[in-house]
């Protein structure tokens, strides 16, 4: 580091970008004119670009799946821009994951491209499903309202990384264990999420169902399960997640040991067909015969959510006005409204 606290000119790298651009002697931008070149340059004065196109099998399009940035706008006038992870190369068939990303401090034509953008890990939108998960830990008087509570809360299906680069910015106690069959997950995580390995915070590639039926045959438990195990495709049932792998009875049998008499269990749901009510309903009376209480809730996105215990799930000692405010100052917003 030189005595003005930058880096020196050797070694500038792609993180460089969001803090000075010094050593290119290039002309700062001012906020219009950046936007004006986002929007024009960057983004071919469309609201939608696809960043990239990842296919696991290059011969196999059907595998495929699109990184796509998008332009919003808030009510002040201000822009942003948010990262979506999407089945096709546009938001018509809804997205998988979305992310804030930060724009560079330096604003210079080296810096519109969005694609070098740091993604913003310590931001979550509220309607999604990663931000219920969250809240239900808290909402439910599961965790204390500390930022230093510890424990330990496994992931099934870990999408982008969103929800454990989340909790690894604010709960720096909490060991956080993600499994995901599909290895493209680490990898897109890693490559356009921002997420990032830490010494509590760790992503193992395998089958997650099985992981959690071994740790029951050892006797181990987990806080919190926090289960987004869903298909990237349409499937031929119509239910996207859960996948059916944890939902068998051997499964939430095993599910039940692992979370013990102190832990929870949270599910993302979504199921795309005309009965999806009564699907959501069918299985949440199936899980409750694994659970003491398991209760049946829902998001504005068309998700829905079943949160499973083997203690009494008692939300009148909670007091929801001061879990808002803990979450919100944990930078839990709107902004995905402003997006589509």
């Amino acid at each position: 580091m030189n005595n003005i606290g930058l880096p020196t000119c050797k070694r500038m790298h792609l993180k460089t970008i969001q803090a000075a651009n010094y050593c290119m002697k290039e002309k700062e931008l001012s906020e219009n004119e950046f936007f004006d070149q986002v929007q024009g340059k960057t983004f071919a004065n469309q609201q939608n670009r696809v960043v990239a196109i990842e296919c696991p099998d290059p011969k196999d399009n059907s595998t495929c799946l699109y990184i796509v940035d998008r332009i919003g706008y808030l009510k002040d006038g201000s822009w942003f821009v948010g990262r979506f992870l999407t089945p096709v190369p546009n938001l018509t068939k809804g997205f998988l994951s979305v992310s804030k990303l930060v724009k560079p401090v330096f604003k210079s034509m080296s810096t519109i491209d969005t694609a070098m953008w740091m993604v913003d890990v310590g931001t979550m939108d509220a309607m999604t499903p990663n931000s219920v998960e969250l809240s239900s830990l808290f909402t439910t008087g599961h965790f204390e309202m500390n930022r230093d509570v510890s424990g330990n809360i496994t992931f099934l299906g870990v999408a982008t990384g969103g929800l454990m680069s989340f909790f690894s910015t604010y709960f720096k106690n909490l060991k956080l264990t993600g499994i995901d069959i599909d290895p493209q997950s680490e990898y897109l995580a890693k490559k356009w999420f921002g997420y990032r390995d830490t010494k509590n915070s760790k992503i193992l590639i395998g089958d997650g169902a099985e992981y959690i039926m071994e740790m029951a045959k050892r006797g181990e438990t987990s806080d919190a399960v926090l289960v987004d195990a869903c298909h990237n495709h349409a499937p031929p049932d119509g239910i996207y997640c859960p996948v059916e792998a944890v939902r068998t009875p051997e499964f939430l049998k095993s599910l039940s040991a692992v979370i013990g008499t102190k832990g929870i269990t949270t599910y993302n749901m979504y199921i795309l067909h005309r009965d999806h009510q009564k699907g959501y309903q069918k299985i949440r009376n199936e899980f409750a015969k694994y659970f003491a209480e398991c209760h049946l809730g829902s998001n504005h996105l068309g998700n829905a959510f079943i949160m499973c215990s083997n203690n009494k799930i008692d939300q009148s000692t909670v007091d929801i006005s001061s879990v808002r405010s803990f979450l919100k100052n944990m930078r839990i917003d709107g902004f995905l409204k402003n997006l589509l």
